[in-house]
């Protein structure tokens, strides 16, 4: 399995092998790679994209993360399709993320976990990443395979891992 940042061919092959229905994730991710706010990893394993990761240099995004680690990189959007997952994928792209944080001389790096996802809890706390009690509410739309957009909110509980001391 090959994890980098995505590229103009990249892009072109994510768009035709893991569409988004009814939304451009894919693009939307990697405009914001281009202005430099994200750099926005995939997984591929031979021509297949397996998943990706957005590592977010502005800081965390949820407005009570920010407050409390006003400083910190956050590693969100991991995705790992469905039909792939538990083949290392999620641990491969937050490996990525984090060599990249740590080569920037960074001391620490956040993600968030919906407070409902037990199956990602486990995986960042096998990594190392530990609660901090700071719990922020994401709003978001999604289409599903029909087209049909859905609304959701979620509650994700925002995680730490530090590299170094600061």
């Amino acid at each position: 399995m090959e994890i980098r940042p995505c590229s103009d061919e990249d892009l072109a092959q994510l768009r035709e092998l893991w569409p988004t229905p009814g939304t451009d994730v894919h693009g939307g991710h990697y405009a914001a790679h281009l202005r430099g706010q994200a750099t926005y990893l995939v997984a591929w394993k031979g021509a297949t994209p397996f998943g990706s990761a957005m590592v977010q240099w502005a800081g965390c995004v949820g407005q009570n993360a920010r407050k409390a680690f006003p400083d910190c990189v956050e590693i969100n959007h991991l995705q790992v399709r469905p039909e792939l997952r538990g083949q290392g994928a999620g641990t491969a792209l937050i490996r990525a993320a984090e060599e990249l944080v740590a080569a920037r001389g960074l001391a620490e790096v956040a993600l968030g976990v919906s407070t409902d996802n037990a199956d990602a809890r486990r995986l960042y706390s096998r990594l190392g990443y530990v609660s901090t009690g700071i719990r922020d509410l994401t709003s978001y739309r999604w289409v599903d395979s029909s087209g049909n957009e859905h609304m959701a909110d979620e509650e994700d509980d925002l995680l730490i891992k530090v590299f170094r001391s600061a």
